[in-house]
């Protein structure tokens, strides 16, 4: 087949993919790898509705419960999620993001092609959808100890509904980054999981699939960028751009705030614009929020689309000796909204999340 013919193809599958779509999340994940070891990673969180989201740390030796009656576990590594409510109004049920203390990363992304199949037969340990981040960074500290995990095919994640009438589906994916650099895309894909493991995967959205992704990125990288790049908020032209500003940032900088910045303006660059809900194109939404994790420093910034403010937390400073207990911060609502800079003061103690159930 030709290039021309291979990219109409894929597109037509995602097109086809997109229009039983409703109202769901069209995010976007990029890292940044420097040259003096630096390894950022950004993220974008586009939705509907806001999730309430807080930062919760969870420290070394929490008792995990993963889904009432599924598998139970305790934290290896100190982490800290950001988690909130699935269903507006719900209690926090579900984290998107996380970090741990020996610099693991994980970020949650939709997909629409995700199946993650029906209870397996004989029985696997279960745990939520919404617990697939705290699980891997209080259990991991590389890339490739989660790849190894993961290969084997250990765990069923259980899919759930969610959101207003349960109209959400259990369809999402999972992007691993560590300290190192190294990466690795996760997606379930008729009940198996699929794993893109290599540290030049910098970049994930949506559908379609992690591999067709690539192959349209190949496509566009014979283009000048300067002159021409897809401009829509779907997920194929987002993957493209945010491509594209990762490589023009370059990897010389070594300033941290230059770094950081760096990142966040190609997050910015791919986030779907504040305003009222598009009936003709419903799987897109607007940003709400975005996320910066810097690997090797530690730290975990948060940006609300609705705060002028920058917040985070540096997980250096974090105590997550065994038994300091549970702790959490809001990060949207007017109370949040009104922090600015490190909040780690602001922490408070919080019951375990109770994930998200059938």
């Amino acid at each position: 087949m030709t290039v021309r013919s291979v990219v109409a193809s894929i597109l037509v599958a995602a097109v086809a993919a997109a229009g039983w779509a409703s109202a769901v999340s069209a995010c976007s994940r990029a890292t940044w790898l420097g040259a003096d070891g630096s390894v950022i990673t950004g993220r974008s969180m586009d939705w509907p509705y806001d999730f309430n989201t807080h930062f919760y740390v969870l420290p070394r030796g929490t008792r995990n419960v993963g889904i009432a009656g599924g598998l139970e576990w305790e934290s290896r590594y100190g982490a800290v999620v950001a988690a909130g409510s699935m269903t507006p109004g719900g209690p926090i049920d579900g984290a998107f993001d996380g970090l741990n203390e020996k610099g693991l990363g994980a970020n949650l992304l939709y997909l629409a092609e995700a199946d993650f199949g029906k209870e397996p037969s004989p029985p696997k340990p279960k745990i939520s959808m919404g617990a697939w981040v705290p699980y891997v960074v209080s259990r991991h500290a590389t890339v490739a100890e989660v790849v190894a995990e993961f290969e084997k095919d250990p765990l069923w994640i259980v899919p759930s509904n969610f959101g207003p009438g349960g109209a959400g589906h259990p369809t999402i994916h999972l992007s691993v980054t560590d300290a190192g650099g190294d990466s690795a895309i996760i997606e379930y894909i008729a009940g198996k999981p699929v794993i893109h493991h290599d540290r030049a995967f910098q970049v994930m959205t949506n559908s379609p699939v992690f591999e067709q992704q690539l192959a349209l990125n190949r496509y566009w990288e014979r283009m000048d960028g300067a002159k021409m790049l897809p401009g829509s908020h779907q997920s194929e032209d987002r993957f493209v751009r945010a491509s594209y500003y990762l490589k023009r940032l370059g990897t010389a900088e070594e300033d941290p705030r230059k770094q950081v910045a760096g990142v966040m303006s190609v997050m910015r660059n791919v986030s779907v614009p504040w305003g009222a809900p598009d009936p003709l194109h419903p799987n897109i939404a607007p940003t709400y929020w975005r996320t910066v994790l810097d690997h090797g420093r530690r730290v975990y910034y948060f940006e609300s689309a609705l705060s002028p403010y920058v917040v985070g937390l540096d997980l250096k400073t974090i105590d997550f000796a065994p038994g300091s207990g549970i702790r959490a911060v809001a990060l949207e609502g007017e109370q949040a909204f009104e922090r600015s800079g490190d909040i780690g003061d602001a922490l408070v103690p919080a019951e375990p999340i109770a994930y998200l159930a059938p």
